[in-house]
C-alpha cells in the first residue's frame, strides 16, 4: 500500500509539472512575439501591432530670465569712492573731544558725524563711529586702513548709520585693509544693535577696491544688518558672524565684489518682515521686496542655515571666471545632519502671528505662478555642498548658463512650480532627487545626476488641478538613480537631446515613470533598470528588450548590416533595455552584452511593462517571478551565462522527459479519477488529504 501511494505521489507531481510548464510556454510564446505588444490599459487588453504612436502636444512655458530682470543700477554718486579735496580727514588713533573736527563730536567712545559730507578715518579706535539720524544730503565715510572694535561696555555696531532719507555710503579706499567688530555684550537680547554693521530705516552703498573685515562677536549678532537696500559695488568683505553674515530687509545688489561669509545663520539674506495679512500680500507680490542681485561676484559662505536666501527673486548673472562657493556646517557628505541649510533659496513671504499666550504661528504666502518666487542663473561657476536642497524656489528655478558642482542631503534643484534649464553644465554627485517640479523643461545644457530616490520628479503634493510633466526637448541628461528615473505625476515626453537614464537595480521603481503616459517622439534614449513597469509609446523606432546585464558590461547594438548604432556600458545591473534613436529603423537588430549576442526589433507604438505598479512590502513584486523575470513583452529567460540560473523554461521549447517509471502504470487506482482531481481537470485541483 506505501509502495503504491508513492506512486501515486509521483504521478501527481509529474502531470502537475507538465501543466505547468505547458501554461508557461504558452505565455512564452505569447510574450516573445517581437511585432506585436500585448498592453493592458485601463482593464482592456490590447493589440499593437508596430502602430505609429502619435506625437504629443509640448506646451513649454513662457518663463524667461527677462521676466525677472530688475534694472539694478549704480548710480554715479554710489560709485564714488573718493573725495580727496573735500574728505574731512580723522586719526582714530589720537581723537579726542577736543580733536574731533567740526560737524562731528566724540563722546563716550562713540564719534558721531552730524552733518553730510566725506570723512575719511585712519588709525584704530576702541569705541563706535555714529552717523545722526535725519541729515539731508549724502554722508560718505571713507576707511583708509581703519580699525574699529566697540569696547565691552558699548552695545552697539562699530560702524551705525541711523534713520536718513539720503544717500549713505560707505567706501574702502583702494589697497586697504580695514576691520570692524562688536563687542560681546552686543544683542538684540540686551537691546543693542546685534550687528558689526548697521544701517537703521535707511539704505547703505559699501563701494571701493579695498579690503574689510567684519566681525560680529556680539550673541545672536550678525555682520552687516541694513534696514532698507544694501548695494555692494568692488569691495572685498570678509564677515564672520555668531547669527547672520549679510542682511537687508528690502534689497541686495551685489556686483564686482568678493565676498566671504562665516556664518552660524544665514550666509547672505533679505529678510521681509510683514506686520499683517495685507503688508504680506502686498509684498507677496512685488518682485523686489527681498531682491537679492548678483553680477560679477565671487562668493564663498559656510553658513549654519540658508546660504543665499531671497524672498521674492535671486538673479545671479556671474561668467564663467565667478565662482560661487556655498558650504553647510554640516554638509551633505557628512553622516551627522543637524541643520536644514539651503544653498540658494528664494523662499517666499511668511507672516508670524503671535497670539496672547506669545505662541507663533506662520503663515506662508505662495507664488502667484510665473510672476514672484524665483531663482534665476545665467552664468558663474557654483561648488555646493549641504544637508538640505542646493537650489531652492518657492516658485520657479530657471538655469539658462552655469557650471554647477552639487552634493545635497536633499533635492539638488527644486521649485514649487516650474524648473527650466535651457543651458549650463550641472553635475550633481549626491542627492535625494536630482530636479523637481510641477513643469520641468530641459532644453539644452548637460545634466549628469546621481540620486538615492528619483533623479528627475514632476510633483507637487500641495497644488491641485496642475498638468505635472517632463519635457526633454534637447541638451544631455545622464541620471544614475536609486528610485525612479524620469518620474511624472503627468505626462512625460522625450522630444530631443541625449538622455541615458539608468535606474534602480531592484524592482518597484522603473527608469521612465508616469501617470499620464511616456511618450518619445525624438532624440537618443537609453533607459535601463531592474524591470519594466511603465509602458513605453515611441513614434521613433524603438528597441525594449527584457535581459540581464551585468555592471560594467559594455552594452552594443549593430544593424543588420553589423554596423553599430549605439554603444554604451552599464554601470549597474539591469533586467530591462530600452533604446530609441533617430539611427532606428523597423527591422532586426543584434544586442550585444558581455557573452551573449541575441537578436532583437525595433517598433514604434506603445510596448513594455505592466503599468507602473508600485513597490510593494516585502516578498515578490507584482509582475515578476521569485527570480526575478517579468512577465511582460520580450525575453522571459535569463540569460544563463550572465546570471548563473537555468532558463524558466526550455530554450527548445520540448517537454521534459521524466524518468523511466515515473508514472508506472497509468491506471487511475479502483478505475476512478486521477487523485482527487475534480472533474474537468487540473483547474479545480484540491489535495487529497489521505496521502502526505
Amino acid at each position: 500500500m506505501k509502495k503504491e501511494q508513492e506512486v501515486l505521489i509521483m504521478k501527481k507531481k509529474w502531470i502537475l509539472l507538465i501543466a505547468i510548464v505547458l501554461i508557461g510556454s504558452v505565455l512564452f510564446a505569447a510574450c516573445s512575439q517581437t511585432d506585436t505588444v500585448k498592453y493592458n490599459l485601463d482593464g482592456n487588453t490590447s493589440d499593437q501591432t508596430n502602430v505609429a504612436a502619435a506625437p504629443v502636444d509640448i506646451e513649454l512655458s513662457t518663463v524667461s530670465a527677462d521676466d525677472y530682470l530688475e534694472n539694478v543700477t549704480v548710480t554715479a554718486e554710489e560709485q564714488t569712492v573718493v573725495d580727496s579735496e573735500n574728505s574731512i580727514i580723522i586719526d582714530l588713533s589720537t581723537l579726542t573731544a577736543d580733536t574731533a573736527p567740526e560737524g562731528t563730536s566724540f563722546s563716550k567712545n562713540t564719534l558721531t558725524i552730524g552733518t553730510e559730507g566725506s570723512y575719511t578715518l585712519t588709525g584704530t579706535l576702541n569705541g563706535a563711529v555714529e552717523v545722526a539720524a535725519n541729515i539731508e544730503g549724502t554722508v560718505q565715510i571713507i576707511l583708509d586702513n581703519a580699525v574699529i572694535h566697540t569696547t565691552d561696555s558699548q552695545k552697539c555696531a562699530a560702524i551705525v548709520f541711523k534713520e536718513a532719507t539720503g544717500a549713505r555710503i560707505l567706501t574702502v579706499k583702494d589697497g586697504t585693509i580695514n576691520e570692524i567688530s562688536d563687542s560681546s555684550y552686543d544683542s538684540t537680547a540686551n537691546k543693542g544693535d546685534g550687528a558689526a554693521l548697521q544701517a537703521k530705516k535707511c539704505s547703505l552703498t559699501i563701494n571701493g577696491q579695498g579690503t574689510l573685515k567684519v566681525l560680529a562677536v556680539g550673541d545672536d549678532a550678525s555682520g552687516i544688518k541694513v534696514k532698507k537696500t544694501l548695494t555692494i559695488n568692488g569691495t572685498t568683505l570678509v564677515v564672520s558672524a555668531t547669527k547672520n553674515g549679510i542682511k537687508a530687509d528690502n534689497m541686495i545688489s551685489i556686483q564686482n565684489a568678493n565676498i566671504t561669509v562665516t556664518a552660524g545663520n544665514d550666509g547672505i539674506k533679505t529678510d521681509i518682515e510683514p506686520s499683517n495679512d495685507e503688508e504680506a500680500k502686498a509684498y507677496a507680490a512685488e518682485k523686489d521686496a527681498g531682491y537679492i542681485y548678483i553680477e560679477k561676484s565671487s562668493i564663498t559662505i559656510t553658513a549654519g542655515d540658508d546660504g543665499i536666501a531671497a524672498n521674492n527673486c535671486l538673479y545671479i548673472a556671474n561668467e564663467a571666471t565667478d565662482r560661487i562657493v556655498v558650504t553647510s556646517l554640516n554638509t551633505a557628505l557628512s553622516d551627522t545632519e543637524t541643520t536644514n541649510g539651503k544653498a540658494l533659496k528664494a523662499g517666499g513671504i511668511t507672516l508670524v502671528v503671535t497670539d496672547d499666550d506669545d505662541n507663533e504661528t506662520e503663515i506662508d504666502y505662495p507664488a502667484t505662478f510665473e510672476e514672484n518666487y524665483a531663482i534665476v542663473i545665467t552664468g558663474g561657476t557654483f561648488e555646493i555642498n549641504v544637508n538640505d536642497d542646493a537650489i531652492h524656489s518657492e516658485g520657479n528655478v530657471l538655469i539658462s548658463g552655469g557650471t554647477f558642482t552639487i552634493a545635497s542631503g536633499d533635492d539638488a534643484i527644486h521649485a514649487e512650480y516650474i524648473t527650466k534649464i535651457t543651458d549650463g553644465n550641472i553635475n550633481i554627485s549626491k542627492c535625494y532627487e536630482g530636479v523637481e517640479g510641477a513643469l520641468i523643461e530641459i532644453s539644452g545644457g548637460t545634466l549628469n545626476i546621481t540620486s538615492s530616490d528619483d533623479g528627475i520628479n514632476a510633483a507637487n503634493a500641495d497644488l491641485s488641478k496642475y498638468d505635472f510633466n517632463i519635457y526633454i526637448t534637447g541638451g544631455s541628461v545622464t541620471v544614475n538613480s536609486t528610485g525612479d528615473g524620469l518620474d511624472s505625476n503627468g505626462k512625460l515626453v522625450i522630444a530631443g537631446g541625449i538622455v541615458y537614464v539608468y535606474g534602480p537595480e531592484r524592482a518597484g521603481n522603473s527608469a521612465l515613470d508616469s501617470d499620464s503616459g511616456t511618450t518619445i517622439q525624438g532624440g537618443t534614449v537609453i533607459a535601463t533598470c531592474a524591470s519594466a513597469m511603465d509602458s513605453v509609446n515611441s513614434t521613433q523606432y524603438m528597441i525594449n528588450a527584457n535581459c540581464t546585464i551585468s555592471a560594467g558590461s559594455e552594452v552594443t547594438l549593430k544593424n543588420a548590416s553589423g554596423e553599430t548604432v549605439i554603444t554604451f556600458t552599464m554601470p549597474k545591473t539591469a533586467g530591462n533595455v530600452i533604446i530609441s534613436t533617430p539611427d532606428l529603423t523597423s527591422g532586426s537588430y543584434t544586442l550585444s552584452y558581455g557573452t551573449t549576442n541575441r537578436t532583437v526589433t525595433a517598433t514604434t507604438g506603445r510596448t513594455g511593462g505592466m503599468g507602473g505598479i508600485g513597490e510593494k512590502p516585502g516578498g515578490l513584486q507584482p509582475g515578476n517571478r521569485p527570480n526575478g523575470n517579468r512577465i511582460g513583452s520580450g525575453d522571459m529567460n535569463r540569460d544563463p551565462a550572465q546570471s548563473g540560473e537555468p532558463p524558466l523554461l526550455p530554450e527548445n521549447g520540448e517537454m521534459p522527459t521524466p524518468p523511466d517509471g515515473a508514472f508506472g502504470d497509468m491506471t487511475p487506482p479502483d478505475g476512478g479519477n486521477m487523485g482527487n482531481y475534480p472533474q474537468g481537470g487540473p483547474s479545480g485541483f484540491s489535495r487529497d488529504p489521505s496521502v502526505r
